[in-house]
């Protein structure tokens, strides 16, 4: 996940992302116009394939994280007397209220990953 994350968070490739989508003529400047955008096409492709994934895994830790806690206070929720039900519904409404929380870390850089996206695909394109 780190990995991935950092592929993103690498200097050079805003920078080359953003000059290329400020002048997409620098593309044929004594190169092959075909191969970079060939390049930018399995580029785009892997974003798009490695992006659920990370996701996917990002939601498999929540749910470990959750099935943890459930494991840790059922026996109290069941000393108190209360259905296990009821706890996995407050675990979910706190993650759900952490996400919504935090949305202000996690947010701007979904915007931003996305930006980078549509101007690669505008990139490609053009």
């Amino acid at each position: 996940m780190v990995a991935y994350l950092s592929l993103w968070s690498w200097g050079p490739i805003d920078e080359a992302i953003q000059r290329l989508q400020h002048q997409p003529g620098l593309l044929n400047v004594g190169r092959d116009a075909s191969l970079l955008q060939a390049e930018a096409l399995v580029g785009l492709v892997s974003l798009l394939l490695l992006t659920p994934l990370a996701g996917m895994v990002a939601l498999f830790m929540l749910l470990f994280v959750m099935v943890i806690l459930a494991i840790t206070l059922g026996p109290l929720v069941r000393l108190v007397g209360l259905p296990d039900w009821l706890l996995v519904l407050v675990l979910g409404a706190a993650a759900s209220g952490a996400v919504y929380a935090e949305s202000e870390v996690w947010l701007p850089y979904s915007w931003w990953l996305l930006d980078h996206i549509a101007t690669a695909y505008i990139v490609l394109v053009l």
